[in-house]
């Protein structure tokens, strides 16, 4: 009587379409997002340029001298939209629960309409069929208990096909998997882990969850529990925000790192502000940077645990944003930050002692604001805002507020 839930991805979403509005690149390295000599990145590429070393997020320039043969195209992102609602409006068909994660992805929840299908495992299937007679494209489809082995199955599945995590085989389907499939570590977290010998999610079993928790912070509970496939999140279904956001502009281009992470902080502020007027706890963290030359990265952490309180956010977004700063030798125009993958239940830990000082705390510092502005209680980064811009906290950047999203 456990949960089914169905992850369901299209293959090289921007370069299919493509191929279906033009049969004569069916075959062909389809590389979207541009021509080769622009200063862009690849949006996706069809699985005919990967064999090629060509990945999204790849520089055109770069995924042209890998890849010369292959045909660049801008695309149109309105078209694409309108191939994405198809897909969706199947797959509303199914279940009331879905969540669109993406353009190109989302998660379905069958359990509710246990009744409807004697076999979910057939639904799933004859869903995947009907997505792709009805409108040209393929999908990758994973099913299993809960979110993440949903995704780690649809890995699994690709391209186009179905692969079904069974309830009681988790450790038989994640013991082998190597640690880069982990939703949200980074490659300097890989360095670490194979530093002492940790090459698969079986091999990091042998770890206790002290050890982790004491290299990785707040990173290493997440690793701890989604190497075992431990995810309780539910489906961010239609209803409330799947996120909330912040991010500044600046009126000049900056390269002073101290400066930029007094940003952060105060972006990260701001967006826990929101959380906690909204009752909200994110599961994920993103950062976002454009570069001066209007390149935009962006990095994200998926956390099992979801979280509100500041300092752990913050902590989290500054360990994302580094390298992207430190990455380039280009100034930055543009920062962002990001929770998504919102729940409104507060966390609870079978393995901590309760505490709620953190949210007594953020109540404290709500009232103070309350009564007396936002700028009565600052952390000491964001005093150095204060040190930069003594008549206007503002002043040298445009603050985008309105970023509640559905």
């Amino acid at each position: 009587m456990g949960r089914f839930i169905v992850h369901v991805d299209i293959d090289a979403f921007f370069a299919s379409v493509e191929v279906l509005l033009n049969p004569a690149l069916k075959g062909k390295p389809v590389i979207v997002g541009g021509l080769p000599h622009e200063r862009g990145v690849a949006s996706t590429c069809s699985y005919e340029a990967r064999k090629f070393g060509v990945h999204s997020g790849m520089a055109l320039r770069n995924a042209y001298k890998l890849c010369p043969q292959g045909v660049f195209v801008r695309g149109n992102y309105q078209v694409y939209e309108s191939f994405s609602d198809r897909v969706f409006r199947i797959l509303h068909e199914y279940t009331p629960d879905v969540e669109e994660a993406s353009i190109d992805e989302a998660y379905l929840d069958l359990t509710r309409c246990r009744r409807l299908y004697p076999s979910f495992s057939r639904a799933a299937r004859e869903m995947k069929a009907r997505v792709e007679r009805e409108t040209g494209l393929t999908v990758s489809v994973g099913a299993a208990p809960n979110k993440i082995l949903a995704k780690l199955a649809t890995k699994r599945a690709k391209p186009a096909g179905y692969f079904e995590v069974e309830p009681g085989r988790e450790e038989e389907f994640l013991r082998d998997l190597p640690i880069d499939a982990l939703p949200g570590i980074g490659p300097k977290s890989q360095v670490i882990l194979r530093m002492l010998n940790i090459q698969k999610f079986g091999d990091l079993w042998g770890l206790p969850r002290t050890t982790l928790h004491s290299i990785f912070g707040l990173g290493g509970e997440d690793i701890y529990l989604q190497s075992r496939g431990i995810d309780s999140r539910p489906l961010a279904v239609e209803g409330g925000p799947k996120s909330v956001s912040r991010e500044t502009t600046f009126m000049e281009d900056l390269w002073d790192e101290r400066l930029l992470l007094a940003h952060l902080a105060y972006l990260c502020d701001r967006l826990t502000l929101a959380l906690r007027q909204g009752c909200y706890y994110a599961h994920v963290v993103e950062v976002k940077a454009r570069y001066a030359d209007f390149k935009t990265e962006v990095r994200r952490r998926l956390m099992i645990t979801p979280r509100q309180d500041m300092g752990d956010i913050f902590r989290i977004a500054e360990e994302l944003f580094l390298p992207l700063l430190r990455g380039s030798r280009l100034a930055l125009r543009l920062v962002g930050v990001k929770a998504s993958d919102l729940v409104r239940s507060r966390p609870l830990s079978l393995f901590e002692p309760y505490s709620d000082k953190s949210e007594r705390l953020g109540e404290a510092v709500d009232r103070v604001r309350d009564k007396y502005g936002f700028g009565a209680v600052l952390t000491i980064r964001e005093k150095m805002l204060d040190a930069v811009y003594p008549a206007d906290r503002n002043r040298g950047f445009v603050l985008k507020t309105a970023s509640l999203t559905k």
